[in-house]
């Protein structure tokens, strides 16, 4: 080779890597098809999910301040807090509520206080934005409508676009992300309870924002510490919403423990006693003591209680209807799941939950192996803590559905589409998944009349006179 060809070479080869750099690329970009696909998906969940967020506004802008004595005891509670600086309800715009107890000569909310404490707090807020004029004297329902607004339909879309992001993972079928995204949106009663103030639909919310980092760290073996810290809270915060939540808060715990004992101990830990924390802090305040309201049997007995139980029965005094049935057990459990209050029979779309549970268990490679025994795990237990060790057998009084599960919900949404996986290439398959999809939102959208009433179900059986409550 001669002196001229080698300083030539270099030149050549800058050249050539030129006319490389202009040839089109074949590396994959975030354009590529399959993203494209995933993009389309996606903006098809946009419109499902503005679809159910119009819904629900419009449903709450229709709605009556208050339903029920259930959360008319919650508004008391924020009334006298935002405008009487006090948790006692001795005053405030409405009738009495039956949710209430006495204690040193005044009434209180028997509700878990620190969820009204903080809608308190939005009500100066707001007040206070607006120069006095968004507040309960001024504008009652104004100020209803904005806070549930904020408490429940702004976690409801938080919830629906971070499950549109999950099914990106659990189901790559069109079908089935489809038919999963509206269940979630227009097929379970956390859209039907979003119009009302409650603990339910909060707790449930709160689950899945503990649930969804937990996947992430269980899964696919992110350590980040914030992940930890999420779920810490959000678990924390459902289970000082609803009691028997505890269990879930426990059971994440301690399988994030078993996955990352340090990360755990260090975010998930003091994170979790956060709003724990804020609840018997704000307990205290109430009732002068760190026992919730509903264990002070003592503080039901006054003059005018609506709980007041007979010594030697156990019932309720002089009552009739649902709040005194304290049916047998076998019966009870029997229309918690398929009866006119049940999981199965008026949400019938969770069926297919049951057959993703099964699956997902038998599968030993499985990601969603653990979640299926989470969801099993807790679904037994508060279905045994109800039917046994609860209160009374009363269904949650008149409300239109099995409202102590709702917490559940979006952990049974998790595994619906492994139970429709590879049964929808067949057309009588998809029509009974359809049925049951219609089904569904039958009960969700009778619910959105009114909450706080009989499942249509029920109302069908009472009509009929074969029950009586």
């Amino acid at each position: 080779m001669n002196d001229s060809t080698q300083l030539n070479a270099p030149d050549d080869r800058r050249r050539g890597r030129k006319k490389q750099r202009r040839k089109p690329s074949n590396v994959p970009t975030r354009l590529n098809a399959q993203d494209d696909t995933l993009a389309k998906r996606r903006r098809l969940d946009f419109i499902l999910i503005a679809v159910t967020a119009g819904a629900v506004l419009g449903l709450i802008l229709l709605a009556p301040p208050i339903y029920s004595s259930n959360d008319q005891s919650r508004w008391a509670t924020v009334y006298s807090l935002a405008e009487r600086g006090t948790y006692n309800i001795d005053k405030t715009p409405w009738p009495a509520s039956i949710d209430r107890i006495r204690l040193n000569g005044h009434y209180y909310s028997d509700k878990p206080p620190l969820l009204p404490t903080l809608l308190a707090g939005e009500c100066l807020l707001l007040k206070e934005l607006s120069f006095g004029r968004l507040s309960f004297r001024n504008s009652p329902q104004s100020v209803v409508h904005i806070i549930l607004a904020t408490i429940n339909l702004l976690p409801l879309v938080i919830f629906l676009g971070l499950f549109s992001r999950l099914l990106d993972r659990l189901a790559p079928d069109p079908w089935i992300r489809a038919y999963t995204m509206v269940a979630a949106g227009l097929g379970t009663f956390l859209t039907g309870f979003s119009i009302t103030l409650n603990n339910h639909t909060i707790t449930a919310f709160s689950l899945f924002f503990a649930l969804y980092p937990a996947f992430l760290i269980w899964c696919e073996g992110q350590r980040t510490g914030w992940l930890f810290a999420v779920a810490g809270f959000f678990a924390g915060f459902a289970a000082v919403n609803e009691y028997p939540a505890a269990a879930f808060l426990v059971a994440l715990g301690a399988g994030l423990a078993w996955k990352a004992r340090r990360q755990t101990l260090i975010w998930f830990l003091p994170f979790a006693l956060l709003p724990i924390a804020g609840h018997f802090w704000t307990n205290y305040l109430v009732t002068g003591n760190l026992v919730p309201a509903p264990i002070l049997m003592d503080a039901y007995v006054f003059p005018g209680s609506y709980w007041s139980l007979a010594p030697i029965s156990g019932r309720l005094v002089g009552r009739l209807g649902i709040d005194n049935i304290y049916e047998p057990w076998p019966v009870y459990l029997f229309n918690m799941v398929v009866g006119h209050h049940g999981i199965l029979s008026l949400s019938p779309i969770f069926i297919f939950t049951l057959m993703g549970v099964r699956s997902s268990l038998r599968s030993r490679g499985s990601p969603l192996r653990a979640f299926a025994a989470l969801a099993a795990f807790l679904t037994l237990v508060l279905l045994a803590f109800y039917t046994f060790f609860g209160p009374n057998r009363v269904y949650g009084g008149m409300c239109c559905g099995m409202r102590y599960l709702f917490c559940l919900i979006p952990l049974w949404l998790m595994l619906l589409p492994e139970g429709l996986r590879g049964k929808t290439t067949h057309r009588w398959f998809r029509g009974v998944a359809l049925a049951f999809l219609l089904i569904s939102a039958i009960s969700v959208f009778y619910c959105a009349r009114n909450p706080w009433s009989r499942p249509w179900i029920h109302e069908y059986l009472y009509s009929m006179k074969w029950i009586d409550y």
